[in-house]
């Protein structure tokens, strides 16, 4: 076999690949259908040209000439095609005429005006060129020119967008190479010249498929399995095309090789599918990764906010607290009934605002990670106590009856005193606000070193399967929203955060809807030596 056959060989699968490669990575693109049969076109062209110049005879030579000739005549516009949509051009008048001559001259090969028959030139079969032949290598010439002209213009025209303008520039490359050297093949009947372009077509069959593909997935096991799949067709075209004793052999032959060609295809078409899906997932991924990146940027712009709006809101409401209780206390003189109850209902507001701003600080400086901590030796009985203090007429105006029971024990421990207290203010408020009638039990003892603070309530429970919800961000049960409105869902998702830092733990207990329920705090007290008395405190808010 000549290095021009091998060649011609190597253009047939190359073409065919680098074709379904493209086609396969989007099959309902036009632009890809078009490059596809191209690249068709090419691949027949060149196996039916390794049939003219391998030809022992000039019986077999013109035989494969006719058909030499028809996909030749092709090439141009499919190419042109192709660069219109590739250019995304809409040029009917050209398309459908160019179209219509390829027809003609198609029909055409077949006079004795087009081709004589065939001659030995280079010591290779060629064409004879008939009378009017010089039509079919002009025409070729002239569609090139008009897509290569289209190209540059393109090219001029696209420094705005680098990604297209790399395209265009490699499919200008791609075409200057290949259809320059594919033009050659017209010499030797022409000019007695020998086609030395001829090696050039692989080479725009492969810049062109990079220009479509920019190959991004054309990795190591691409091109593994088209090398093997290539290498193994290629054998056994080779074992086909050579000479055999009897025509039962060649069918044998022919049988193993479309056996051969059907697994190479099945093989490649498993692979693209593989990369195809590979290629969605890490679309997949990379718009995950950026939706979860705009939505952390989202929420610390959130964190930032309510973190501004929280500080501005908390100096008035400091001062409606402090006001209204030196009010209360007197501190300005005596004040009526009337007065003292429209006073005492600003003072229960700005309490409950005071919580619910601090939640919001709190959760806030937890997301951003700016949460500190001031631990310091305190006492947490003390902490409950005021506490207790500060909600006992919440609980006396929705006329309930609460407990505040205080068991010997140690109670001194290291904490943030100004988070414990907030945490068992929570939990207590919680317990008024969704109780309708009845009573709040605050127990605090210690045991073994453990602080254990219980507060029950006779109020509306919690059904079975919401007690896991409950420590979530912004978690409320459809009961409790219906009982109180006003409630955020972060008290017990940020006592659960405190305790952590605490090394303690916080937890509920229900026995269902409308059977009550009881929170619980555990920490550990620091140890010291048993206290000389017991400290024990009960007293009765509100009777209903």
């Amino acid at each position: 076999m000549t290095l021009f056959g091998i060649t011609s060989i190597i253009t047939f699968f190359t073409s065919i690949g680098f074709g379904l490669v493209v086609f396969s990575s989007n099959r309902e693109s036009k632009l890809n259908k078009s490059w596809l049969t191209l690249s068709i076109f090419i691949a027949f062209w060149s196996i039916f040209l390794y049939g003219v110049v391998s030809s022992s005879n000039q019986e077999s030579a013109i035989f494969w000439q006719y058909f030499l000739d028809i996909t030749a005549i092709f090439i141009p516009v499919l190419y042109l095609n192709f660069i219109f949509e590739f250019l995304n051009i809409k040029n009917n008048i050209l398309k459908i005429g160019s179209f219509l001559f390829t027809i003609f001259l198609s029909i055409f090969s077949f006079s004795e005006h087009f081709k004589i028959g065939v001659i030995r030139v280079f010591d290779l079969y060629w064409v004879n060129p008939g009378k009017y032949y010089f039509i079919f290598p002009l025409f070729f010439t002239v569609i090139i020119i008009i897509s290569l002209v289209y190209l540059i213009k393109a090219y001029l025209n696209t420094g705005k967008d680098p990604i297209f303008h790399g395209q265009v520039r490699n499919q200008l490359l791609a075409g200057l190479i290949g259809f320059s050297g594919g033009i050659t093949n017209f010499f030797p009947q022409l000019f007695n010249i020998y086609p030395f372009g001829n090696y050039f077509i692989i080479l725009y069959v492969f810049f062109v498929s990079y220009a479509v593909l920019k190959y991004k997935f054309f990795d190591t096991k691409v091109i593994s399995t088209q090398l093997f799949s290539g290498a193994i067709t290629l054998i056994f075209l080779f074992n086909l095309l050579k000479p055999v004793e009897s025509t039962t052999d060649w069918f044998l032959n022919f049988f193993i090789f479309i056996s051969i060609l059907i697994f190479v295809t099945l093989l490649n078409r498993s692979m693209y599918k593989e990369i195809e899906s590979k290629r969605k997932i890490e679309q997949l991924a990379e718009d995950l990764k950026y939706a979860n990146d705009q939505l952390q940027k989202m929420d610390k712009q959130k964190s930032e906010f309510i973190n501004l709006a929280s500080h501005q809101l908390r100096g008035p409401v400091a001062s409606l607290k402090g006001y209204s209780s030196m009010i209360l206390e007197g501190s300005y003189g005596k004040i009526s009934k009337k007065v003292e109850d429209v006073v005492g209902r600003i003072s229960q507001s700005s309490n409950a605002l005071a919580l619910i701003i601090d939640d919001f600080l709190n959760l806030s400086r937890i997301e951003r990670g700016k949460i500190e901590f001031n631990f310091a030796e305190g006492n947490f009985k003390e902490v409950t106590e005021s506490a207790v203090e500060e909600l006992k007429q919440k609980a006396k105006d929705k006329k309930l009856k609460m407990t505040f029971t205080v068991k010997k024990g140690n109670y001194v421990l290291s904490l943030d005193a100004e988070k414990i207290r907030q945490i068992v203010s929570n939990l207590i408020d919680n317990s008024i606000k969704y109780t309708p009638k009845g009573s709040v039990d605050i127990k605090l003892s210690e045991n073994a070193g453990k602080i254990l603070l219980k507060v029950s309530d006779t109020g509306i429970g919690i059904p079975k399967d919401g007690i896991d919800k409950l420590f979530k961000k912004f978690s409320r049960l459809e009961n409790a929203s219906e009982e109180n409105v006003q409630g955020t869902g972060l008290g017990l998702y940020l006592a659960k955060e405190v305790m952590n830092a605490h090394d303690g733990r916080v937890w509920v207990e229900s026995e269902g809807q409308n059977k009550g329920s009881s929170f619980f705090v555990e920490m550990k007290a620091v140890e010291r030596r048993k206290e000389k008395r017991e400290d024990k405190k009960e007293f009765t808010v509100a009777e209903k």
